[in-house]
C-alpha cells in the first residue's frame, strides 16, 4: 500500500473513532494510547480533542489543550507555510485532500524542541473539523544528521587520499572520481562521471583484462587485485606507470561495480633509481679511492727514475752534438720520457696529490673560455656547437684551471667519438631551486656500449685503439668533480651518441678552501 492511499486510510479511520469516542470505550483506548499525537481541531482552529502522546509533545497536562488554538499550540506565526495551510481548509474551493510537514515544536515541560512530521486530513463534506497527526521522527532526524555526518566524513578522506580512488558500475560508468584521481588522470569530476568509459583510463583492450584477473583467484583472491602495476592513460593520453589495487563490489553474491586505487609510479621510480644511481657512485668512489692510493706510490716511484733519464739523456745529447748519428735516438728517448712525466701527473693529479686554491667561479665563463681554446684545433672544424647556457646561472665553488681541464676532456672525448664531424650540445641550468648547478655535455657519435658505461671513469680504461691514449683523461676529471663536491655521470644522449652530467653545489651551499 503507497503513502497516500495509507493515510487516507488512517483519516477514514479516525474521523470514524472521533464520532464515537464516548460510547466505545475500546476505541477511544487505542486513540489514547497510540505513540502519534492525535488532535482534532474545529474549522475555528479550536482544539476538540489531543490524547496523551500530543500533550507528553507539547509539554501540556492532559486535557489542557482542549480548546486552545492550535496556531498557539504549535508556535504558528501568520505567515508559516502551516498556518497559511490550515487557514484554507476551510474553503469550499480546495479538492479533498491531506497533506504532510516536517517542523519542530516547542516543549515547554522539557525545555527543548523537538522534530515532528504533521500529517493534515481534510474534513469530509458533513465534518466541521479536521484532524491533525503527529508522528514522532527526532530519532530518525538524529539518525539522518549521523548519516550526513559519516557521510561527509568518508567523502572527506576519500577526497584527502593522495592516491585515486576511482569506482564504477559494471557498465563501465564511472561513479566515484576523488581529487587524487584529478590530479593523477587530469579529468575533472563532472567530466570523468558523464563523459568517461571506466576502459578509456586504461590502454585498449587493457580494462577489459583488468576485469578478469579480478575475476580470477591468481592475483589476491576472487573479487580482488592487489598492487598490480599497470599503464594509466591521463586526459591528454598521456601514459604513466601505475600501481593498481581494487576489487569488485557484490550485493548477495551479484556483481555490482569495481572500484580501484591508482598509486603514481613515477616519484617513486625517480626515488628508486637515484639510489641505484647513488649505489653506483659509492662504489665507484670506493674503487677509485684505492686505485688512487695505488697511483700516487707508483707515480712517485717513477718520478724520480724518469727524472734522470731526461738529465743524462739531455747531457748526452749536448755532449755529441746535433750532427751525431746518435741525435735522433736521444730525442726519441726524451720525448717517451717527457710522455711519462705527463702520464706521471695525471697520476698525482688523480690520486689528489696536487693543490689547489677555490674560487667564486661561472660554470658558463669555464665552457666559453674552453671553447675559445678548442675551436683553432683541427679536430674541432667541422663539429657544429649549440650552446644553451642559462644566463641566470648560479656560481659555484671551485678551480677554474682543474674545472677547465674537466670541461676540456669531455669535449675532446665527444670529438674524437664523432671522429671530428657532428655535433655537440653544452647545456648549463640551475637545478633543486638553484641549490644545484648542473652542466649536460652530449654529442652526436656512437655513444657508450652499456658494457663500458661502469667502468668509463677507471684509470687507464679507453675505448681508444692502442696508443691513442692512456685512459686517465676521464678519471682525472672524475676525481677533479668529486673533489669539488660534485657527480659526473655518462649515460646514453637522446641523439644516440654519449651524454655527460656534471653536477655541483652552489656557490652558497659549497665551502671555499685549498682542496689537496
Amino acid at each position: 500500500m503507497g503513502y497516500e492511499t495509507e493515510m487516507t486510510s488512517v483519516g477514514n479511520m479516525l474521523s470514524k473513532l472521533v464520532s464515537k469516542l464516548g460510547s466505545n470505550h475500546a476505541l477511544y483506548t487505542i486513540v489514547e494510547q497510540t505513540p502519534n499525537g492525535v488532535i482534532v481541531v474545529n474549522l475555528d482552529h479550536k482544539i476538540l480533542y489531543g490524547n496523551i502522546a500530543t500533550c507528553n509533545f507539547t509539554g501540556n497536562a492532559y486535557g489542557e489543550i482542549n480548546g486552545l488554538n492550535i496556531h498557539d499550540i504549535l508556535g504558528l506565526a501568520p505567515d508559516d507555510q502551516l498556518a497559511i495551510l490550515l487557514n484554507s481548509l476551510n474553503s469550499i474551493a480546495l479538492p479533498k485532500r491531506h497533506f504532510r510537514h516536517e517542523m519542530k515544536i516547542f516543549n515547554k515541560l522539557t525545555n527543548n524542541f523537538r522534530s515532528l512530521e504533521i500529517v493534515i486530513l481534510e474534513p469530509e463534506a458533513d465534518n466541521n473539523f479536521y484532524i491533525l497527526i503527529l508522528i514522532d521522527i527526532d530519532d530518525r532526524k538524529q539518525l539522518e544528521i549521523e548519516l550526513r555526518r559519516r557521510n561527509s566524513f568518508f567523502h572527506n578522506l576519500i577526497d584527502s587520499s593522495v592516491d585515486g580512488i576511482i569506482s564504477s558500475n559494471m557498465k563501465g560508468k564511472i561513479i566515484l572520481f576523488n581529487q587524487g584521481a584529478q590530479e593523477l588522470l587530469g579529468y575533472t569530476e563532472e567530466e570523468a562521471k558523464n563523459n568517461v568509459h571506466v576502459t578509456e583510463l586504461y590502454p585498449e583492450g587493457e580494462g577489459y583484462n583488468i576485469i578478469n584477473r579480478m575475476r580470477s583467484n591468481d592475483y589476491g583472491g576472487k573479487g580482488r587485485l592487489i598492487r598490480h602495476e599497470l599503464v594509466s592513460v591521463t586526459k591528454d593520453g598521456h601514459q604513466i606507470p601505475t600501481s593498481l589495487s581494487g576489487g569488485i563490489i557484490y550485493d548477495h553474491g551479484r556483481e555490482i561495480a569495481t572500484f580501484g586505487i591508482f598509486t603514481d609510479l613515477r616519484k617513486i621510480q625517480q626515488v628508486e633509481e637515484s639510489l641505484q644511481q647513488t649505489h653506483q657512485m659509492l662504489q665507484q668512489s670506493e674503487k677509485m679511492a684505492g686505485l688512487g692510493r695505488l697511483a700516487a706510490g707508483v707515480a712517485h716511484e717513477i718520478n724520480n727514475p724518469m727524472s734522470g733519464i731526461m738529465l743524462y739523456s739531455n747531457l748526452v745529447k749536448e755532449e755529441l752534438g746535433e750532427n751525431h748519428h746518435l741525435t735522433k735516438d736521444l730525442e726519441i728517448i726524451i720525448h717517451e720520457a717527457e710522455r711519462c712525466k705527463t702520464i706521471v701527473q695525471d697520476l698525482l693529479e688523480f690520486s689528489h696529490q696536487t693543490t689547489y686554491d677555490m674560487n667564486n667561479v661561472d660554470i658558463n665563463e669555464i665552457v666559453l673560455k674552453t671553447l675559445n681554446l678548442l675551436r683553432m684545433q683541427p679536430l674541432f672544424h667541422n663539429i657544429e656547437i649549440n650552446l644553451k647556457l642559462d644566463k641566470l646561472l648560479k656560481k659555484i665553488s671551485g678551480s677554474n684551471t682543474k674545472l677547465n681541464q674537466v670541461v676540456m676532456n669531455i669535449l675532446v672525448n665527444c670529438s674524437q667519438a664523432m671522429k671530428g664531424k657532428g655535433k655537440l650540445t653544452i647545456q648549463s641550468r640551475n637545478r633543486s631551486n638553484g641549490d644545484i648547478i648542473e652542466l649536460l655535455i652530449s654529442d652526436t657519435g656512437p655513444g657508450i656500449d652499456k658494457e663500458d658505461l661502469p667502468r668509463i671513469f677507471d684509470p687507464f680504461f679507453t675505448t681508444k685503439a692502442h696508443g691513442e691514449g692512456t685512459g686517465l683523461g676521464l678519471s682525472v676529471s672524475y676525481a677533479i668533480v668529486r673533489e669539488h663536491k660534485g657527480s659526473i655521470r655518462a649515460t646514453s644522449a637522446e641523439s644516440g651518441g654519449a651524454l655527460f652530467t656534471l653536477r655541483f653545489p652552489a656557490f652558497e651551499h659549497a665551502d671555499l678552501g685549498a682542496i689537496q
